[in-house]
């Protein structure tokens, strides 16, 4: 499944984008008469509510299979995406972690150590925008930079797992663009700041559900600046796979429903190239996973 976060006149709202357009959750779990409660509320209206409820992408997953066996003119009508605004799919998660050096090819473009283990930094949760939003070049530096990232975002709560168990804590993976301000990276020698400016996080364009990625392997990324194509790996080329990573962070501390990981950029960031390039105003950024999709942001000075 392919699940959104949308807003539509200024209401926002979850959904499932199937082959007719939007399926709004919330409507349809009405439509179809039944009634789902979670601790006495009524169906979740948020992504972040539908991943704390344990069934939430299960009861998902009935309604849609309702849906598509009823005849045609009984069936929720739809809504064209073309007619809605995507939202980031979680819009101010709790925690987002990020991995660093995760690609090979990366850490030879950028001179680094291979690291031994996941190299783990945070962004702010704040600095999370949705497709087409604006990433915005900030007064206090001049060198953005964008990084193309396969997104882990946990479903159940995690704790001291084993990388055999580590799948089963998914709900599914999107895509996230870790903007860097890399002359703000280099002076304060850590990445936070650096990487958690206001709108330094690009995400969506939707979650697909684990049951279609499975561990995430193997999957294409490209990024894309006005058109020209900038960055072109697959996930396969990580050194810590995503049951790595999970296994390891959550050793340190419990993931919990909505959380994000991002797992690393491979090669191909604008700070190395030569001459550097970075973004400008009016840049278009386009980033692309496989069997995710298209994450689409423009760039403007604030």
């Amino acid at each position: 499944m392919r699940l959104v976060t949308y807003s539509r006149m200024g209401v926002p709202s979850i959904g499932v984008h199937i082959e007719s357009g939007i399926l709004d959750i919330p409507d349809a779990a009405s439509y179809f008469g039944r009634k789902y409660h979670v601790h006495g509320q009524s169906f979740p209206t948020t992504m972040l509510d539908l991943l704390n409820w344990e069934s939430g992408i299960e009861v998902v997953s009935q309604i849609v299979k309702r849906h598509e066996q009823s005849p045609n003119e009984e069936r929720l009508l739809t809504r064209e995406p073309s007619s809605l605004t995507l939202e980031a799919p979680i819009p101010r998660p709790g925690k987002i972690i990020a991995v660093g050096r995760n690609y090979l090819d990366h850490i030879k473009e950028t001179g680094t150590e291979v690291p031994t283990f996941p190299v783990v930094f945070a962004k702010f949760p704040s600095c999370v925008i949705g497709p087409n939003d604006p990433i915005q070049i900030p007064k206090i530096s001049k060198q953005i930079d964008w990084e193309v990232e396969l997104a882990v975002v946990i479903g159940k709560m995690c704790k001291d797992v084993e990388e055999d168990q580590s799948l089963d804590f998914i709900a599914g993976y999107t895509i996230i663009n870790d903007v860097s301000a890399r002359d703000l990276q280099h002076s304060d020698r850590q990445y936070v700041r650096s990487k958690s400016l206001d709108s330094f996080c690009p995400m969506g364009p939707c979650i697909v559900t684990r049951d279609e990625l499975g561990d995430g392997s193997d999957l294409k990324m490209i990024t894309k600046i006005n058109g020209v194509i900038k960055q072109n790996s697959t996930t396969s080329k990580m050194i810590f796979s995503v049951p790595q990573i999970i296994a390891h962070l959550s050793k340190s501390f419990t993931l919990e429903p909505g959380d994000v990981i991002a797992t690393g950029t491979p090669s191909g960031v604008g700070f190395v190239r030569n001459p550097p390039e970075f973004l400008k105003s009016g840049d278009v950024v386009e980033q692309f996973i496989e069997k995710i999709g298209f994450l689409r942001n423009p760039v403007i000075e604030c």
